[in-house]
């Protein structure tokens, strides 16, 4: 299932190296693409983790760098994950979760609340909304498809996780999104 989120589509891709060509990767995607891909998998892994056990973040996070940073680098193919994006977004969503849960709710149809969303759902809304707000040296366009990319991973429904991220891009990055028109 990671080899889906981390080959080419059509997000940013590559043409493969003779040398990628011979060790099977096909067409991946350039290395710090794929490193702020690992972060953002082990920000949401994370998330998940500490949402089931009600683990201090404080505590969970360098437990989880040392036991599953490798294995999620690996899997995207990488070295390591882009540890300054993974710790940026880890924190800002513990910082911001609130907020976060809040404008998650707000996204919701009359009838459902957020405890009816999956916990991996929104532990993707809250990095995605999280990075919307917290990072715009990133396009928006890419945090959109990056976690549409994810919900597919985790077999979410991917229109639901795209139309929450859409409705906050359209609120956060609103003259990013009017510039590209």
């Amino acid at each position: 299932i990671i080899s889906r989120y981390i080959m080419s589509s059509d997000k940013v891709s590559t043409k493969a190296s003779p040398t990628a060509a011979k060790k099977g990767e096909g067409n991946l995607r350039p290395t710090a693409v794929r490193k702020r891909a690992a972060a953002r998998l082990a920000a949401v892994q994370l998330g998940y983790e500490i949402e089931m056990t009600g683990r201090d973040i404080l505590e969970a996070i360098p437990e989880f760098l040392t036991h599953y940073a490798d294995d999620i680098a690996r899997q995207l193919k990488v070295n390591k994950l882009d540890e300054d994006h993974f710790q940026a977004l880890t924190m800002g969503v513990h910082a911001q979760l609130k907020l976060l849960d809040r404008m998650i709710d707000e996204s919701l149809d009359e009838g459902w609340s957020r405890e009816r969303l999956a916990r991996h759902d929104i532990c993707i809304l809250r990095a995605g909304i999280c990075e919307l707000m917290d990072m715009p040296h990133i396009p928006v366009r890419a945090v959109l498809s990056e976690y549409a990319g994810m919900a597919e991973v985790f077999q979410s429904d991917v229109a639901f996780i795209n139309a929450v991220m859409d409705r906050h891009a359209r609120i956060l990055r609103t003259e990013e999104l009017a510039a590209q028109k």
